[in-house]
C-alpha cells in the first residue's frame, strides 16, 4: 500500500476512512478538496489531525481543504483512545485501525446509531474466524 495524493472534492466524506487506511501506506498521503469536512458533526480536518496524531502519525492541515499524513516511521500505530466528536464518520473510519493494531479504543461507539446501529457488532462479524 503506497501514499497517494488524491483530490477527494466530489466525496469528502470518504476523507476520513481514506486518512485512516493512509497510516499504513508507505509514503504521505495528501488528501485535498476537504473545505466541506469543517463544516459537518465537527471540525473532521482538526478532528483527523488530532486522533491520527494519538496513533503515531505526522498530520499537516494545509489551507483548509488539505491533510497530509505522514504514517509512523517504523510502520507501527500506538495504541491510542480515540474521540469520535459525536461524529459516526469518526468512529467507523478510525475502528478500521482497531482491526490492525491492539490497544485502540474508540470513544462513544453509541454515536453509530445515527446511521448504522449495528457497525461495531457487523465489524467484529468480520473478524471472527
Amino acid at each position: 500500500l503506497e501514499g497517494i495524493d488524491v483530490d477527494l472534492r466530489d466525496m469528502p466524506d470518504t476523507a476520513q476512512t481514506l486518512a485512516v487506511v493512509a497510516l499504513f501506506a508507505e509514503g504521505p498521503t495528501m488528501i485535498s478538496g476537504l473545505h466541506t469536512l469543517r463544516v459537518k458533526e465537527t471540525d473532521r480536518l482538526a478532528a483527523l489531525q488530532n486522533e491520527l496524531t494519538k496513533l503515531g502519525a505526522d498530520v499537516e492541515i494545509e489551507g483548509d481543504d488539505t491533510l497530509t499524513i505522514h504514517p509512523p516511521e517504523d510502520g507501527k500505530l500506538k495504541p491510542a483512545s480515540i474521540d469520535t466528536y459525536d461524529d459516526h464518520r469518526m468512529a467507523m473510519s478510525f475502528s478500521l485501525a482497531g482491526t490492525r493494531t491492539a490497544g485502540v479504543r474508540i470513544n462513544d461507539i453509541a454515536c453509530v446509531n445515527k446511521t448504522y446501529p449495528d457497525f461495531f457488532r457487523d465489524l467484529e462479524l468480520l473478524r471472527a474466524p
